[in-house]
């Protein structure tokens, strides 16, 4: 009831130590199911080995993309069209919010100078794993020497999770993978018009948000700086609260004002109104608060609301409300007519009265 109500096909996956009669329920409820694979879990390797070529000097083989960043274009394309099914299918992981450019750990096979195959691989956000997202080739070297790459030297610690079968099952059981449990895959699209957008979009700096920034930097008269403070002329009405003071005293300051912020939004937009995360002269997002960190959703997108070492926003398109995080003043601005009433009261009762405010 709650995927036909906003018009979303889901896939549910069952695993082999769920219930037995989780299975025959979806498939009552007109679930039809789509495929099986193993899941295949492999632990953390030694730092040692090659390291890839540089970008100066790229070489045959095996690279990390980002060694080999002139080749990033014909890998995404090579990606995109990957013949699946993937853990993880490249496009929608970027559609639904993923940075290229921190969040995906791909490595490229290059012969000849030129891009052959491409596998990918990014972080649980809810779990500490990797986890495999897909790779265009099934060949035994190359699978061996990516998997390699991700248990060395991707997000430290984290054991390297796969869903697979067929050949991609068999090379990674050769490299070292065991098998957890298996899973199934259901499947069901409500009847009508899907919705027309997604929940979460990855948005370049420079051509997505980048006119969004101009606006910003015009409006606020925002003056990035290290030491000039304050960094924009305060809007109306607008509160701003010190972060620095109360970081030592609340154990988890940026999840409990990332949890005030989000009901917040939550309260302040519109149904169906997208809000911008903006992080200075880096990549940003776009999301509906409403449709995402739920389950069955993507989660929510970005680094939150806590300044944690460059500016952070939370913006409508429109900037008639939001937040600006200042890494440097250690400050937290709240603005708009809807927004600040909403989380006022609680993020006082946070981080004491606010230093600064402007009716």
């Amino acid at each position: 009831e709650a995927f036909a109500e906003r018009g979303e096909p889901v896939e549910w996956k069952v695993y082999g130590h769920d219930s037995e009669e989780l299975g025959p329920a979806l498939t009552a409820a007109g679930f039809t199911v789509r495929w099986d694979r193993s899941v295949l879990i492999a632990g953390v390797l030694p730092e040692t080995g090659p390291v890839s070529a540089s970008q100066k000097d790229p070489q045959d083989g095996v690279h990390n993309l980002y060694a080999v960043r002139s080749h990033a274009d014909r890998a995404r394309e090579i990606a995109v069209g990957a013949p699946g099914p993937h853990g993880t299918p490249y496009i929608e992981m970027v559609a639904d919010g993923a940075s290229e450019d921190g969040d995906v750990f791909a490595e490229v096979l290059l012969e000849d100078g030129l891009v052959v195959a491409v596998a990918w691989a990014h972080p649980d956000t809810s779990h500490p794993f990797t986890l495999i997202g897909g790779l265009s080739s099934n060949d035994a070297n190359f699978v061996k020497a990516c998997t390699d790459s991700w248990r060395r030297r991707t997000w430290p610690g984290r054991p390297v999770l796969a869903e697979a079968d067929g050949p991609l099952r068999e090379r990674l059981l050769e490299n070292g993978f065991t098998e957890a449990t298996t899973v199934r895959s259901y499947h069901w699209r409500p009847p009508g018009t899907p919705e027309t957008t997604r929940p979460a979009q990855f948005l370049d700096w420079l051509h997505d948000d980048g006119p969004l920034w101009d606006r910003f930097y015009a409006d606020f008269d925002f003056k990035p700086s290290t030491t000039y403070r304050p960094a924009i002329t305060d809007p109306s009405p607008s509160a701003v609260w010190n972060l620095h003071s109360h970081h030592r005293l609340v154990p988890d300051l940026p999840g409990e004002l990332d949890a005030i912020v989000r009901r917040g939004l939550l309260a302040a937009t519109e149904p169906g109104e997208f809000v911008h995360w903006l992080d200075w002269q880096h990549d940003g997002y776009r999301y509906d608060p409403r449709r995402v960190g739920v389950p069955g959703r993507p989660p929510v997108p970005g680094y939150g609301a806590y300044p944690n070492g460059d500016y952070y926003l939370h913006v409508t398109h429109d900037l008639r409300l939001g937040t600006f995080g200042h890494p440097w003043e250690q400050t937290l601005t709240v603005w708009g007519i809807s927004l600040l009433p909403a989380v006022e009261a609680e993020l006082t009762d946070l981080l004491g009265e606010p230093v600064r405010r402007r009716d």
